[in-house]
């Protein structure tokens, strides 16, 4: 059998198998002092946050995936509509590759994809590689960094676009730095869509931070919307915890940066 190219959704394998674990190893606790001690069933009640969060981080993962309505795919169709076919284009958080593989499968031209590889994350460069080879893509290259500094020119692109990135970014408070950055590296005229939570107060000073940011970068935006005013989320990627707070904003760059 051939080889297919894979793309992890944006759940955390790891840490779904943490919280299982954790649920499960309470309940066998209680269950091995029950003998002992009748009162220790009760200790089984700990473990419901944890079956709680394994659930829904579970049903999250299906439900961003083929088998679950591909969510996550629909999510980088927008931006791929969103973005237009013409001009250079970064993708600032490339992860495995999908969104700049499909972009780049979608009109020819060439595509740079930035990451910064966490060890916490199952996403690697070299898997990236191996799935636009696998894919037959052309002129497609990535690059390790950091969307907070990134390696590139003042407007040495005609698009860009990140997906879920800029408040991963943990060695900078201010998240809208990295919104900076991604338009500094983009040309006058060029286009940009970026999709992120900027709805979440937890993350953000609210969005009118982030349009603030996009402007005073050089931006003009044309469209800021809610996923779930996009896509029928449902549960449970309507939670504050997943995509309730997710906002897709896209536009061009009308002139240099204040």
């Amino acid at each position: 059998m051939a080889a297919r190219p894979v793309y992890p959704t944006w759940i955390r394998s790891s840490r779904t198998v943490t919280f299982w674990l954790l649920a499960v190893g309470i309940v066998v606790l209680a269950v091995a002092v029950s003998p002992f001690w009748r009162p220790g069933l009760a200790i089984a009640l700990l473990a419901a946050p944890f079956f709680y969060i394994a659930g829904v981080l579970t049903l999250t993962a299906h439900r961003l995936g083929p088998r679950g309505g591909n969510v996550q795919s629909a999510i980088h169709q927008l931006m791929i509509d969103a973005v237009g076919r013409k001009g250079r284009l970064l993708d600032v958080g490339c992860g495995s590759g999908q969104l700049l593989i499909r972009l780049a499968k979608s009109a020819p031209g060439g595509y740079v994809g930035i990451d910064f590889w966490g060890d916490d994350w199952h996403y690697s460069q070299s898997r990236a590689e191996h799935n636009a080879a696998l894919e037959g893509v052309q002129g497609v290259e990535f690059r390790r960094g950091s969307a907070s500094k990134l390696l590139f020119a003042d407007g040495e692109f005609g698009r860009v676009v990140s997906c879920l990135t800029f408040h991963e970014v943990r060695h900078v408070e201010d998240k809208t730095v990295s919104i900076a950055e991604a338009l500094r590296v983009l040309e006058t005229g060029g286009r940009f869509v970026f999709v992120d939570l900027f709805d979440d107060p937890r993350l953000y000073r609210g969005r009118t931070e982030v349009v603030k940011a996009i402007e005073s970068a050089g931006g003009t935006i044309d469209s800021c919307r809610r996923l779930s005013e996009c896509l029928d989320l449902g549960f449970p990627l309507n939670l504050a915890k997943v995509l309730k707070y997710a906002v897709l904003v896209s536009g061009n760059k009308s002139r240099p940066r204040d």
